[in-house]
């Protein structure tokens, strides 16, 4: 039997129909760092999605579809499978990438290397480097952390706080905003093992106040 055969075509995203078993669900965080990276002109579009010609169904690349402009033409590697054959595709094409073996070191040589202007995408590079280094470390991720908050958010005896609130209007502003003052993704395990993530965190006013001064903020 022939092995089916690939062709690269440039098609546009609102006529690629999704698969219906798709069991992949994609997270706000996963999808806006897809979304920079597919925006980002030093990178755009470096794979593809894969669409079974004989089903007219995506296979992969879901994510990518859905935030890409419907009228946008993507690059889309066409063959013709089975549905059965399909069905195998769907079930096994995450789970064997995911079973390659990260190298924290080599990972930590490739990152040096890396520009990312995006947040969202340094993040995502920054909670990979965490995640080889707690495999290579034997870290059981189930376990919860020995705290259950930030020292630096413990409030003391002597303190209190006050707090101001800043609104952005658009994701480019809150962007350079994060950067200015240096926020970071925080994740905080509670006892249970259950987890709590927010880009956003509280900082130190002063610590504030001194980044703008010296930023030459008005």
């Amino acid at each position: 039997m022939s092995k089916p055969k690939l062709r690269l075509e440039w098609i546009e995203s609102g006529s690629l129909d999704e698969n219906p078993l798709n069991w992949r669900r994609h997270s706000p965080e996963q999808l806006q760092s897809i979304r920079d990276l597919l925006s980002d002109p030093d990178v755009g579009w470096a794979g593809a999605c894969l669409y079974n010609e004989r089903t007219k169904r995506l296979i992969d690349g879901h994510a990518r579809k859905s935030v890409s402009d419907p009228k946008q033409l993507v690059p889309v590697l066409v063959g013709e499978w089975s549905e059965e054959a399909e069905k195998k595709i769907l079930a096994t094409l995450d789970p064997v990438g995911a079973m390659a073996q990260g190298d924290a070191e080599a990972y930590a040589t490739l990152v040096e290397m890396v520009q990312a202007e995006s947040l969202w995408v340094r993040d995502l590079i920054h909670n990979t480097q965490a995640a080889l280094l707690a495999t290579e470390d034997g870290a059981d991720e189930t376990e919860p952390q020995a705290s259950a908050v930030l020292p630096q958010m413990e409030c003391q005896p002597f303190e209190h706080y006050d707090y101001l609130m800043l609104l952005f209007r658009n994701e480019q502003d809150f962007q350079q905003a994060c950067e200015r003052l240096g926020i970071q993704r925080v994740q905080v395990t509670y006892p249970g093992g259950k987890q709590k993530i927010g880009l956003g965190r509280c900082i130190d006013g002063m610590k504030a106040l001194k980044t703008l001064t010296a930023g030459g903020a008005q």
